[in-house]
């Protein structure tokens, strides 16, 4: 069966392409005939079946039919999100028809609500406690109203509205058309459907029962591990966007702020919160921008979010159908998804029922065993990490000792070849020098400018021999330059060893040095001018 088949106004049908709605479904399919037809319609579905549309398409079409001036229809919803989604799709599908209509929710601007009012837009959805006050300044005329549609009855009760829902229906025209729609069917909705309703067709789809294609987990933990097991969960469950479910208000500001300690994006939303920021919330976990939002019952019913695909009830529901309408959220319109419960020891009462109701499909795990297996295995990852870090620095310590044996053996060879020949194997030759300028270079050494003239003295070359010396120097050697410094004795100051530096190519060329320093000390004392700086570097005979 399509919509076409409903013989809906031309315009409508136009809204239902541009949103891609081609079949009902079946509460759809059994609801719209019987509301095209005037008949009072009493719905029991479980949510994500479509009971929104089960009710806006035929209302459209027949305020479309008829028109009149002032608000035709009245639609009460028991969260202010719900009343928006449902403005939303009558916006939506009702984009041809020219019609309009206004949310009356707490939280927004009061006097351009009260405009909307007096203005007579064709469907007002509200909640019924900002309606109230509404009442109570304007004189708000309902002679008008011809539909009237309570949208998830149920939750209405539990919140406490039946008082102001009474209230309001007592001020609406006797003459009218009632739609009452429920996921579940207890006593006072029965007696209040009695009572508002005339002779009303009832429509029950697969009423209170999960939906086959969530896949359900329960995890039995330590109240105080659920924060470290959901944080786990997120990390190798795959999923695109996930609402936790808390019990109450203070609960969501707290994991929301945990989670946020932990570096996970996530977003809350509850009752106390003002309407911008609720609003800001839920849109940014529509569009994707937040991948996770933390929330109380207010998101557990009528709220359309598409491909949620995990739902975590971080403390328990209170009662079964809460559970069936939180797990509500993710396997919609035939889409797979997990729900999760965490359960405690003092989840146990609550959770007993919960476990009745799901029976086979619902898998129980142990929390605990898998967290300290998570635990044990990150010991075993740091004990191998531990190991292996124990083992390079064995392996640097081997390599060290090779260096340093390799050092001693080259510096042994040097050693050993200037005492057979001479100091020419180790320095620069100063054979036929003409200039020798000694200078102190920026990085802390010496550097020694020779000028040699050559045989043909024709060309002149200059040879540059740096020799870099420590910093830092060893206390013997300061107070030794500073007796050096007092005797002002002409010897040629004494080159004591330094301090090995951490690089080996370094290492190697001081010792080379302070070793032929050693060696040349006692040969003789220089004569002055450039001869005796040539002398110094001959062997002594």
């Amino acid at each position: 069966m399509t919509f076409k088949e409903f013989d809906l106004n031309e315009s409508l049908q136009m809204g239902l392409q541009d949103i891609g709605f081609t079949e009902p479904t079946p509460i759809q399919e059994k609801s719209i005939p019987l509301i095209l037809s005037g008949q009072d319609v009493l719905g029991a579905a479980q949510t994500g079946t479509g009971k929104t549309g089960a009710f806006v398409i035929p209302i459209l079409n027949q305020i479309l039919s008829e028109p009149k001036e002032g608000t035709k229809a009245l639609i009460l919803s028991p969260t202010r999100e719900l009343a928006q989604q449902i403005d939303e799709q009558i916006f939506a599908l009702g984009y041809h028809t020219g019609l309009s209509s206004s949310t009356i929710i707490g939280g927004e601007d009061f006097a351009r609500q009260a405009e909307a009012i007096r203005a007579g837009v064709d469907l007002i959805v509200a909640t019924p406690g900002r309606l109230i006050d509404q009442m109570k300044v304007l004189d708000v005329d309902f002679t008008n109203i011809k539909y009237l549609i309570l949208d998830e009855a149920d939750r209405m009760l539990d919140m406490g509205f039946l008082p102001d829902v009474n209230h309001i229906i007592d001020k609406l025209p006797k003459e009218r058309q009632t739609l009452l729609f429920s996921a579940t069917m207890p006593k006072e909705i029965q007696h209040l459907a009695k009572k508002i309703q005339k002779n009303p067709e009832l429509i029950q789809i697969e009423m209170s029962k999960p939906s086959n294609s969530v896949a359900q987990r329960a995890y039995q933990v330590d109240g105080r591990e659920k924060l470290k097991l959901t944080q786990r969960l997120l990390d190798e469950l795959e999923w695109t966007s996930c609402i936790i479910f808390t019990a109450t208000k203070r609960g969501t500001d707290q994991l929301e702020r945990l989670l946020s300690k932990k570096g996970i994006n996530a977003a809350s939303i509850h009752g106390d919160r003002e309407q911008d920021e609720r609003t800001k919330a839920l849109n940014s976990f529509k569009n994707g921008k937040v991948p996770i939002i933390v929330a109380t019952d207010v998101l557990a019913r009528g709220i359309d979010i598409a491909d949620v695909s995990l739902i975590i009830n971080y403390d328990v529901p209170q009662a079964v159908d809460d559970y069936i309408h939180r797990i509500g959220r993710t396997g919609r319109y035939d889409k797979s998804g997990m729900a999760v419960t965490l359960v405690s020891k003092k989840d146990a009462k609550l959770f007993k029922p919960i476990k009745q109701k799901a029976g086979k499909d619902l898998e129980i795990i142990d929390g605990d065993a898998l967290l300290k297996s998570e635990s044990s295995s990150d010991g075993r990852q740091n004990d191998a990490k531990s190991s292996k870090s124990k083992s390079n620095k064995k392996k640097s310590d081997t390599n060290k000792n090779e260096s340093d044996k390799n050092v001693e053996a080259k510096s042994a060879s040097n050693s050993s070849s200037d005492k057979k020949g001479s100091a020419k194997d180790i320095s620069p030759d100063f054979s036929g020098a003409k200039t020798i300028n000694v200078s102190k270079s920026e990085q802390g050494g010496f550097v020694i400018e020779l000028k040699n003239k050559p045989a043909d003295e024709k060309k002149q070359e200059e040879k540059t021999v740096s020799v870099k010396l420590p910093k830092k120097e060893s206390k013997s050697n300061s107070k030794k330059k500073a007796v050096s410094k007092k005797s002002n004795s002409k010897k040629q100051p004494k080159q004591k060893e330094a301090k090995q530096s951490k690089q080996p190519k370094k290492t190697i060329e001081l010792k080379t040095i302070d070793k032929a320093a050693e060696r040349n000390k006692n040969a003789h004392k220089p004569s002055k001018g450039i001869w005796g700086l040539i002398k110094s570097f001959l062997p002594k005979f």
